[in-house]
């Protein structure tokens, strides 16, 4: 059975203000493959850091886990994250109420399986709208894995379809707070075994949807080859209603650095957009490149990103003409960028300055080399304080992708920025 048909069967028919649904089976397929690499590593005594690398979930890894307690593994009731790594509020909460609504339950992953919890923003397009976080559970011998999404954009709740009533015991209940809760648990098995010359492996997932009167939608599932599985629906709905689970839901990605990168990305790629009709990523090495998604060629991960510091970067293609696009942001002293008057004009150099359209003071420098080593550079000084450096490389032929007034809007774009402190 596909991804996509277990999701219509857990919820019936998606509507079209829901998640990305593809995002979510391209994530349940990752997982899947890092489990089945986690095997090969295993047996070969080769225990590696890996994260879900994609633009649909950004991970914080918790650290490996023994398959099962014993005198020297004492049971883990809640996860510790890996050596450099953290946990967002969102991830505590849920930790939190987990043992609050299950006492006896234990995080750890069965052999071969991974790790113990990976979690991120979900994403529309280029932007985050929610959280997703999966992790392994364990009571006795019942093991699943538990995934837990929060978004705000899925729209309302389809009801129970008739079928769903008898096969799954599909159920729809109002919360104490007015939530709409839709329950169910499906049993399917895997067809795709019986291709791969084994028997159907049976599987079961327990699912309970939550919609909040604000428009949040909280999505939970467990999932094993077991029928008693460690977790129960009515569990499931109360780890939603936890307290400390619907404090965070509202903003489950408040205080998520990898989430505000993101966030900063997409203003990036919007307003390049907006500016460029038609403006595509470009791929390859040169000098000739091909059209690309404008998002997949875009990177932000190399850059010393904090709440006060941000830089991206990324190759476009605009009318044949390609260039290397970044952008810094930063709050604090911005050294030689922060002289924002113009010298006197020479052979090699352009320069215009002025003040931009929101108050913000600006100087453009068009470095005129030949080639591909012509360069334009925005500096920017907000009003705020923070400080844009937004450059565009030439082609082989010294062509701009963008023109200086394109390249300007883009550092002038009030969405372009670091977020709030």
């Amino acid at each position: 059975m596909s991804y996509r048909t277990m999701f219509r069967e857990a919820v019936g028919e998606i509507p079209p203000t829901s998640i990305d649904v593809d995002g979510v089976i391209a994530r349940q397929r990752r997982a899947l493959r890092l489990r089945r690499l986690a095997v090969v590593t295993a047996a070969a005594a080769a225990v590696g850091a890996m994260s879900f690398g994609a633009v649909a979930v950004t991970g914080r890894p918790a650290a490996e886990l023994p398959t099962g307690p014993s005198p020297t593994n004492p049971a883990v009731r809640i996860p510790a994250p890996a050596p450099g790594e953290s946990f967002t509020p969102t991830d505590t909460a849920i930790f939190a109420a987990v043992g609050r609504v299950a006492p006896d339950l234990e995080w750890g992953a069965p052999q071969g399986a991974g790790r113990v919890w990976d979690s991120g923003p979900t994403t529309r397009g280029y932007a985050p709208n929610g959280y997703y976080g999966s992790g392994w559970v364990r009571s006795g011998d019942r093991t699943g894995e538990l995934s837990v999404q929060i978004t705000s954009d899925w729209g309302t709740i389809p009801p129970c379809a008739a079928d769903a009533v008898s096969k799954d015991g599909c159920a729809t209940t109002t919360g104490p707070g007015g939530e709409k809760i839709r329950t169910s648990s499906i049993r399917d098995r895997d067809q795709g075994a019986a291709s791969r010359g084994r028997p159907p492996v049976p599987s079961v997932r327990k699912n309970a949807f939550v919609e909040r009167t604000d428009g949040v939608v909280l999505i939970l599932t467990v999932e094993g080859q077991d029928e008693d599985l460690p977790l129960t629906v009515a569990q499931l709905t109360a780890l939603a209603l936890d307290p400390a689970v619907a404090e965070v839901a509202a903003e489950p990605l408040r205080f998520d650095a990898g989430a505000q990168r993101m966030s900063i990305d997409s203003a990036v790629l919007a307003a390049l957009q907006r500016e460029a009709p038609g403006v595509r990523g470009a791929a390859g090495r040169g000098p000739v490149f091909t059209p690309n998604d404008l998002g997949a060629g875009w990177s932000s991960r190399g850059g010393a990103h904090t709440g006060d510091a941000y830089q991206g970067q990324g190759r476009i293609l605009v009318s044949r003409v390609a260039g290397l696009f970044s952008v810094r942001i930063h709050r604090g002293d911005p050294g030689p960028s922060g002289n924002l008057s113009c010298e006197k004009p020479s052979r090699t150099d352009a320069c215009e300055a002025g003040t931009g359209p929101n108050g913000e003071r600006y100087r453009t420098v068009t470095r005129n080399g030949a080639g591909a080593s012509a360069e334009r550079t925005v500096y920017v000084l907000r009003r705020d304080g923070s400080w844009l450096v937004v450059t565009l490389g030439a082609d082989g032929k010294g062509r701009f992708a963008l023109t200086a007034a394109q390249q300007q809007a883009v550092a002038f774009d009030p969405a372009v920025a670091l977020a709030g402190r």
